[in-house]
This record gives structure tokens, C-alpha cells and sequence, in this order.
């Protein structure tokens, strides 16, 4: 069993470094410029951003899972992160469009709007990071890898369809991919929740302004 496991991770790891590496700092790029810019954008309109962290608010207040506390809201939020990542590795298999791009940009829709109505309210930058770093310095890489494994398949399978791909290469991303998501994304995700359930919100009540 155990070198079963080491011969997939060691599998998982080779497929990362020899194909999908240039992606994934990509898309980490893009998710980062997204933020910087969708902050300054609902910063400059502070009518916009309270509207639409109204609407923001409404979506989160339909997840039931956040009513819950304890070890209920730690598998709910793992739950709803896993999902979530799936799916948007999913819609990789949805050739030319690159839809995961998609699902990248509106999480960093998000976080800027966030970022921009804490200042605004005067809760400032600080409260801001504390609630997003804990967890975030697992939780978004293991975003982004997800988003990750959706654009590879749907250039490996754009590719098969335009007939530019050599024999075998969208099975292997198929297999590639499977082994990261759950041999990585999977615990990642799930150590993610916990740190969100558990330690991010003790740290963000002690720098948050009352």
C-alpha cells in the first residue's frame, strides 16, 4: 500500500513539474492582477462596492453549512471547496474556451470587493489579511492548481480535437490531473478548512476594530 501511494505522489509530482508549471504560476499571475485591479475599481466607487457586497452577502447567507459551527462548519466549508475545485477543473473537458479562467477571475472579484469595503468601512487592511491569509496561504494555491488542472485538459483536448497532440498525451493528462487532485487538492483543501474554522477567526476577532 504505502508503495502504491509513494509511486502516485512521485507521479503527481513529475506530471506538475514537467507540465504544468508554467501554467500554474499563469494563472497565479492572473489571479493576483485580478485582485490589485478589482480592488482599485471598487475602491474608486464605494456606492458600487457596498451594492454589490449586499448581493455578496445574500449568496453566502443561502449556504447553509455556514450556520453551522465546529467540526459541521469544517466539513461543510471543505465540502464546498472540494466541489468547487472539481468543478472548475471539470469544465476544462469543455475544449477552446478555458473556462476555468472564469471561475479564477470571479474569486478574485471577491477578494477585491472585500478588501475594498473593509477599508471603506474602516475595518482597514490588517482585519482584512488576518481573515484571508491563515487559511488563504493553503486554501487559494490549492484554488489556482484546480483552476490549473481545468486549463491543461482543455489545451490537451483542444489540441486531440485539432489532431496536435501526440498519442496518448490526453490520457496521460487525464491520469496526471486525477492523482493531483486528489492526492494534493483533497488534504490541502481540507487542512484549509480547518484553519478557517478553527484559527482565522480568533485571529481576525483580536485585530478586528470593535
Amino acid at each position: 500500500m504505502k508503495e502504491f501511494f509513494m509511486t502516485q505522489w512521485h507521479g503527481a509530482e513529475n506530471y506538475f513539474e514537467k507540465n504544468l508549471k508554467p501554467t500554474f504560476y499563469f494563472c497565479l499571475a492572473f489571479f493576483g492582477i485580478m485582485i490589485v485591479l478589482n480592488t482599485l475599481l471598487f475602491l474608486s466607487d464605494p456606492t458600487l462596492s457596498q451594492s454589490y457586497f449586499k448581493e455578496l452577502q445574500v449568496l453566502f447567507n443561502q449556504k447553509e453549512f455556514l450556520e453551522g459551527t465546529g467540526v459541521e462548519l469544517w466539513l461543510g466549508i471543505f465540502l464546498n471547496n472540494v466541489i468547487a475545485s472539481g468543478i472548475s477543473s471539470l469544465l476544462g473537458v469543455i475544449p477552446f474556451l478555458f473556462l476555468p479562467m472564469f471561475s479564477l477571475a470571479s474569486n478574485a472579484i471577491i477578494i477585491g470587493l472585500i478588501g475594498a469595503v473593509y477599508q471603506t468601512n474602516g475595518i482597514g487592511w490588517l482585519a482584512f489579511l488576518v481573515g484571508i491569509l491563515p487559511h488563504g496561504v493553503i486554501e487559494i494555491p490549492a484554488l489556482i492548481l484546480g483552476v490549473t488542472l481545468g486549463v491543461h485538459l482543455c489545451l490537451k483536448l483542444s489540441k486531440t480535437i485539432l489532431r496536435r497532440s501526440i498519442k496518448g498525451e490526453l490520457k496521460q493528462a487525464a491520469i496526471g490531473c486525477l492523482r493531483i487532485y486528489i492526492l494534493w487538492l483533497i488534504p490541502l483543501f481540507f487542512l484549509a478548512a480547518f484553519i478557517e474554522t478553527f484559527m482565522t477567526p480568533i485571529l481576525f476577532n483580536a485585530v478586528a476594530p470593535v
